[in-house]
């Protein structure tokens, strides 16, 4: 609380716990109050704030303030008649004071006064809104957040204008003190899902948030899996579809990527532009064949020609065999070698300059591939096999679905290269077991296919006309949501 007759030790105070810093600007006023001289002070911080409204919008009006009634409270006048700026709340402690400093906003100190007055002049320096990167269309629109969570805010705005859509800020960080925000429909989300998601954020406790993936690890039912159990995106149009579905969306100051829960697998194979053409529901049914085709094609690969040549066409069989003739390493060790030389490949590719990454995608695939097979180190049909398990693995959507491919990948090709067709299929009867024992917020991962729900098979695999689809009424099938700390008091007994 701040003395009342002394306004520079409540500022030597604000000194003290933001350490003196060079930015902090103080600017001393004096106001007239009936015929006298009262001194106040103005507290910001440089550079995140606008001085053009400060000096406009507080310190002129200030200055031209007159109070010759004694009953008139100071206080009371400049926050509802004298400072002009958007908003001016009023804070007592000192604790509070410093935060809001922090955040942008302008403190008016006033002597013989333990109110502190706060006028919102913050401005933080933020990327202009851009085309999303996460998820790109070919149709559609291609506006996509940024690290600002208030703009993020003013384009869902923007999407959905109903009195039903409803914001719930809340900081998390204890030193980065993160603003982070609930979005959902208030007559269409699921109570259930909003409600256990309020229970997981109450119980994360951490020094920084930097990012959305601090906060999806904390929500998420179960670490120990490749696969994501919550839906990030930086499209507000995809971020609009799933809240007016009974989704909840969290949006993070700082990041462009918001969180959307709860998700399911199928999710994860359904691009946006699958709504902006007439037949575009019909390539989620190719993407599913790639991306099985991605996971199985070099274990299939590895099965085939060292435990089950038999099955093979004959005219192929012959090839590979010919192939084979005079390389040094395993056929298992020639797929590992290629696939690990493609990851890193793409890893340094999405760390270069965007003009180099054509030029070095090139060089290091075509060329180092080709210079391999001309060396007699690999055949041609191991590095014919990567290339296209690769090429079938980027018509994914999502991009956080990756390493989930990634990881059953190299699982089935280590299955397949032990013990052929027969630890494949018990590698794929391994991955179903998992997927159907998932849960995101309660919700199976495998739903609406597994359990199975006719009602929303017209929105799955295959996309049913709009005059089918355009309002549909979800029900989520629902487990009881499970907290971390049940989970594991069920693992310790």
């Amino acid at each position: 609380m701040m003395p009342s007759s002394s306004l520079e030790i409540y500022i030597e105070r604000i000194k003290e716990t933001l350490g003196n810093p060079t930015d902090l600007v103080i600017r001393n006023l004096s106001i007239k109050v009936n015929h006298q001289r009262v001194h106040t002070a103005l507290v910001y911080i440089a550079g995140i704030v606008k001085e053009e409204e400060i000096e406009g919008y507080i310190i002129e009006p200030m200055q031209q303030l007159r109070i010759n009634d004694a009953e008139d409270d100071i206080i009371h006048t400049l926050q509802h008649e004298i400072i002009q700026v958007k908003a001016v709340t009023v804070v007592k402690s000192l604790e509070e004071l410093v935060k809001e400093l922090l955040k942008g906003q302008t403190a008016i100190l006033v002597e013989e006064h333990e109110e502190v007055l706060l006028g919102n002049t913050s401005m933080w320096k933020e990327r202009a809104v851009d085309e999303a990167q996460g998820q790109r269309v070919a149709k559609g629109p291609v506006i996509g957040f940024n690290e600002n969570l208030d703009t993020n805010i003013s384009l869902l705005r923007k999407s959905i204008k109903s009195e039903e859509l409803r914001f719930e800020k809340r900081t998390l960080g204890t030193i980065t003190n993160t603003d982070i925000c609930l979005v959902y429909l208030e007559k269409t989300v699921d109570k259930k899902v909003l409600k256990e998601l309020n229970k997981r954020l109450e119980k994360i406790n951490l020094q920084k948030v930097l990012e959305s993936n601090y906060i999806e690890e904390f929500i998420s039912d179960d670490f120990f899996t490749p696969f994501p159990l919550t839906l990030s995106t930086d499209r507000p149009d995809v971020v609009t579809g799933e809240i007016t579905e009974g989704k909840v969306a969290i949006l993070v100051e700082g990041t462009p990527y918001a969180l959307v829960v709860p998700a399911v697998l199928i999710q994860f194979l359904q691009a946006p532009d699958d709504y902006y053409y007439k037949s575009g529901g019909f390539l989620r049914l190719f993407r599913a064949l790639a991306l099985i085709l991605a996971i199985y094609l070099p274990a299939l690969y590895i099965a085939f020609v060292n435990f089950h040549p038999g099955l093979l066409p004959g005219d192929l069989l012959i090839s590979l065999i010919s192939q084979r003739e005079g390389k040094p390493l395993p056929l298992v060790i020639e797929v590992l070698l290629f696939m690990f030389l493609f990851q890193i490949i793409l890893e340094g590719a999405t760390r270069l300059p965007k003009t180099l990454v054509f030029v070095i995608s090139i060089v290091g695939t075509i060329i180092i591939g080709q210079s391999a097979v001309e060396a007699g180190l690999v055949q041609p049909a191991t590095l014919l096999v990567v290339s296209m398990s690769y090429i079938f693995s980027f018509v994914n959507p999502i991009v956080t679905l990756a390493p989930a491919v990634r990881t059953i990948r190299y699982v089935f090709i280590l299955c397949a290269a032990f013990l052929g067709l027969y630890g494949l299929i018990m590698a794929t009867l391994t991955l179903l077991f998992h997927l159907n024992h998932l849960r995101s917020f309660g919700i199976p991962y495998l739903s609406p296919i597994s359990p199975f729900n006719s009602h929303d098979q017209r929105d799955t695999i295959f996309r049913a006309p709009f005059d089918e689809t355009a309002n549909p009424v979800h029900s989520f099938h629902h487990e009881e949501p499970v907290s971390k700390d049940n989970k594991q008091k069920g693992k310790g007994e």
